[in-house]
């Protein structure tokens, strides 16, 4: 039996994690890519299961989970409303909470760049997104810290929304 294989368009897990274009460093259990939709079935009476015809797309949330290991690296792209302070103290950098969320800094493209079985270039990537969870870290004998990260996607007020702000982009042959 053929079972229309193509192994070249396998994608390798291993990769670099960027924001705004630059790597953030070592990663520890990789990085996760989702694409959350919500549908809705318009029911009527009588129906007895989802009609095609009747369902819509109520939206699409993509998401970038990475699991940060090199935790004193750019933890303010990592986590919005970070002060980060290298001239109070000689020689120390102080990072506090600025209890807000600034527009102009806290969001980035995210992107994880990789390459395909064959060795062609992919990439994964949200446009426009910001981490929206808590600063935790578990300190653990034996075991490193590691910083969780989920950068979800958001969209500008005048987005028209036939764009849902993420991209797969791969080179299509090898060599070319």
């Amino acid at each position: 039996m053929k079972r229309n294989a193509t192994p070249t368009n396998i994608i390798f897990g291993e990769g670099v994690v960027s924001i705004d274009g630059k790597p953030i460093g070592l990663t520890k259990d990789g990085a996760k890519f989702t694409v959350e939709y919500t549908y809705r079935a318009i029911e009527a009476d009588g129906d007895k299961k989802k009609v095609k015809g009747r369902i819509v797309k109520d939206s699409a949330v993509a998401k970038l989970e990475v699991n940060h290991l090199e935790v004193l690296t750019d933890l303010a792209k990592l986590h919005p409303g970070l002060n980060v302070d290298t001239t109070t103290k000689e020689g120390y950098t102080i990072i506090r909470g600025t209890n807000g969320i600034d527009d102009e800094n806290d969001y980035h493209k995210v992107s994880f760049k990789g390459k395909t079985k064959d060795g062609r270039e992919c990439e994964v990537a949200i446009d426009e997104a910001i981490n929206l969870e808590n600063l935790e870290w578990e300190f653990k004998d034996k075991n490193e810290v590691v910083d969780k990260a989920t950068f979800e996607g958001v969209e500008d007020e005048e987005d028209d929304g036939t764009d849902e702000g993420w991209s797969i982009t791969y080179k299509t042959e090898a060599g070319k």
